[in-house]
């Protein structure tokens, strides 16, 4: 896979303390970018822009609630341009069925990982469409398909990102912007500690047992992988996407960004 050439550009990761997000603003980096890594934790953030910094290249560290609008708008007033936004902040809790799941959690929920999703879209997009240039990668999950006892929530907010995702590259179409998104696969994140640590009577006892099957057989993937896919969309070979959802381990997605795909 061809590395592109970010060296002009200006990229804004949110959730960029962790996991993908901080996979992702090392790889940026690499390619030449000057990366603004966003998260909730001040301390995560600060040393993934150290990280880079030592190594030669250019991140700024900052501290947002990505669902608090009032936050958003002072980072988006700081920084002025943002050519590439990615979108990867986003927590799985509450992880409970509907009957017993606390609502203020469930909608705080949905305002990190969805309404968190539309302000960082909103504020970007200004200086994007004006300079007719821009891109917007989402990360979603196969939990968008529903159907996992216990993820209302987070199989709620995926759909509705990968729906906003297409609603926004409608919308965008023709002015050089293009949106799109992932699904990741499983990934060995934080994320993943805090499904296998879920109690049966909240994500049934083969829920549980399937993500300790996934740890202990191997079939987790590194953060690196989806940071991969993220960079071959930001590349000339997908140059043409708006409205995409591509999921790692579909065959074709995975050959072109020279990955196995992972049957579970």
């Amino acid at each position: 896979m061809k590395q592109p050439n970010l060296s002009e550009k200006t990229v804004l990761v949110t959730g960029g303390g962790r996991g993908i997000g901080r996979a992702t603003a090392l790889a940026l980096a690499r390619c030449g970018a000057r990366v603004i890594v966003a998260a909730r934790t001040g301390e995560e953030v600060t040393a993934v822009a150290k990280t880079i910094t030592d190594s030669g290249g250019d991140a700024t560290a900052v501290q947002v609630d990505v669902s608090n609008e009032e936050e958003v708008e002072k980072l988006f007033r700081a920084i002025d341009t943002v050519d590439i936004l990615v979108n990867s902040a986003g927590t799985i809790q509450p992880i409970a069925p509907v009957s017993t799941a606390i609502p203020p959690e469930w909608q705080r929920h949905m305002a990190i990982n969805l309404y968190g999703v539309f302000l960082t879209c909103h504020y970007a997009l200004p200086s994007m469409l004006e300079r007719r240039w821009g891109r917007i990668v989402i990360v979603s999950s196969g939990a968008a398909k529903g159907g996992t006892a216990g993820w209302s929530a987070y199989a709620s907010a995926k759909a509705g990102v990968e729906a906003f995702t297409k609603v926004l590259a409608a919308e965008v179409g023709g002015s050089g912007v293009h949106a799109n998104a992932i699904r990741p696969g499983v990934v060995d994140t934080e994320m993943q500690v805090e499904i296998r640590a879920a109690g049966a009577e909240d994500f049934t006892k083969a829920n549980v047992e399937r993500y300790h099957r996934y740890k202990r057989e191997g079939m987790l993937r590194p953060p690196e992988h989806p940071a991969r896919l993220i960079l071959w969309l930001l590349g000339e070979e997908a140059a043409d996407l708006n409205g995409e959802v591509l999921a790692i381990d579909d065959p074709e997605v995975a050959a072109r960004i020279g990955l196995e795909p992972r049957g579970r």
